[in-house]
């Protein structure tokens, strides 16, 4: 009997979450909202935004990064785009020195200043390690850290290289209650699933656990949680949802949700990263450049 291949098949099927439902929502009968820029970043430093995420040391700046090709550097910047004024000039942005932008696609972190920058873009899923960088928010004015550590993982469930489901990217990563979630970026369909990054205390390999699958209704570009940790903020290209967050637990997408499909100009489309500047606003920005505001009260309730 070939008892141990088959309990092993079966322990990677449900180790990979293969036969999850997937959840869906339905949506109210609203209008797009328009996106109007809101602020303009400088493209010579930040040729393409990818994420977004709001510094707890200094209120009303936010970190954010650009993706394959450019440099392991993240920029502070202001909401409207402005650069950070310090006691030492503009702060042009933060090298991590030593490390490699493969194609850095999410940021994310706590109110400790613990960051973590995502290496995880995958757009045609051939890669087989992808990345973490773990390090402390840099201090005003910093140009350079040394002190980072890396933490590599792989897509337990994927197989072929590349994948012909395209499935296996990824540009969202968020923190709720100490742990890592990761949001994959689908390219044949309008799904994510939804994964929880185990990080160890000791050692360089991450941990990946499949936890559900949403129907987002297109990409999903990146994700943040609200200054009171209590609602999770999951954005795409063409749409953005708002949950409530469970007092305890992992069921993100079952709880009061809002929607808003939205309506970005022509030429700036490409609206990769999200972060909130309160608790009733949200920052989107595209990698052409521009910066929107959109307010929760023009998001509808999803049943």
């Amino acid at each position: 009997m070939r008892v141990v291949p088959l309990l092993a098949g079966l322990l990677a099927a449900v180790t990979s979450g293969a036969d999850l439902d997937v959840v869906r929502r339905a949506l109210p009968e609203m209008p797009s909202v328009p996106l109007r820029s809101a602020g303009k970043l400088d493209m010579g430093l930040i040729p393409e935004c990818s994420a977004l995420w709001a510094s707890p040391s200094m209120p009303g700046v936010f970190w954010t990064l650009s993706d394959s090709g450019n440099k392991p550097m993240i920029v502070p910047i202001h909401a409207d785009g402005s650069l950070v004024l310090t006691p030492k000039g503009y702060w042009k942005g933060v090298t991590l020195k030593g490390a490699v932008n493969v194609d850095w696609e999410a940021m994310t972190g706590d109110k400790d200043g613990n960051m973590i920058v995502g290496d995880v873009g995958n757009n045609v899923s051939r890669r087989k390690q992808l990345a973490f960088y773990l390090f402390k928010e840099p201090a005003g004015g910093v140009a350079e850290i040394t002190e980072f550590r890396k933490i590599t993982f792989a897509w337990p469930d994927q197989t072929a290289f590349p994948d012909p489901e395209l499935a296996h990217d990824c540009e969202s990563m968020f923190l709720v209650r100490g742990k890592l979630y990761l949001l994959t970026k689908h390219r044949r369909d309008t799904l994510t699933d939804l994964w929880r990054a185990d990080l160890p205390a000791t050692g360089d390999r991450a941990t990946l656990t499949k936890l559900a699958r949403f129907d987002a209704g297109g990409m999903v570009t990146d994700a943040c949680l609200s200054p009171n940790q209590e609602r999770l903020a999951v954005l795409t290209y063409r749409n953005i949802w708002v949950f409530d967050l469970p007092a305890a637990g992992e069921d993100f997408f079952h709880g009061r949700a809002l929607y808003a499909p939205l309506s970005p100009p022509m030429l700036s489309w490409q609206i990769e990263g999200c972060s909130w500047v309160d608790p009733e606003h949200l920052l989107l920005g595209s990698e052409q450049g521009d910066l929107y505001r959109v307010h929760l009260t023009d998001l509808r309730e999803a049943k």
